[in-house]
């Protein structure tokens, strides 16, 4: 019988070539930059709650006021005192302006302020004021997202 020799492959370490180490890091970065963007779209995407209002009222003059309470709600309300009013409510101590917020974009809301005094008996509501949360462009979503503080 004959000795047959099956070709085999010798590959020798040094003929191997490996990538430069100058385009792994282009692929890494590539990498990142595919991931901060798939990021940002998702985070363009969402809707988060950036809405915001600042109310701001008059003082009252009673020496025994004790604070105010601000109501508010997608609807406007239904009477003229807290009873029949908004599904909402902040007490926001003895302080004449106040920002609400976590407010949802593309709704209106509607505002009214009442006060309290000492024996907590409270006033009817103040005029009525709404505002409608605007939407979010992308940039605002960024930043309510990598910072602390809500827009």
């Amino acid at each position: 019988m004959e000795n047959q020799t099956n070709p085999v492959n010798i590959i020798n370490q040094e003929n191997q070539k490996t990538p430069p180490l100058k385009s792994k890091i282009l692929l890494v970065i590539l990498i990142i930059i595919v991931i901060l963007v798939i990021g940002i779209m998702v985070l363009c995407l969402s809707q988060p709650p950036v809405g915001s209002a600042d109310l701001s009222w008059d003082s009252n003059t009673e020496a025994n006021l004790a604070g105010y309470r601000i109501y508010y709600g997608e609807t406007k309300r239904t009477g003229d005192c807290p009873a029949s009013g908004y599904p909402d409510k902040i007490d926001v101590g003895n302080v004449i302006s106040y920002k609400v917020s976590d407010l949802q974009p593309e709704k209106t809301y509607y505002f009214s302020i009442t006060s309290y005094n000492t024996a907590q008996k409270e006033s009817c509501f103040s005029t009525e004021v709404s505002k409608t949360i605007e939407k979010a462009n992308w940039l605002q979503k960024i930043k309510y997202y990598f910072s602390i503080n809500q827009i």
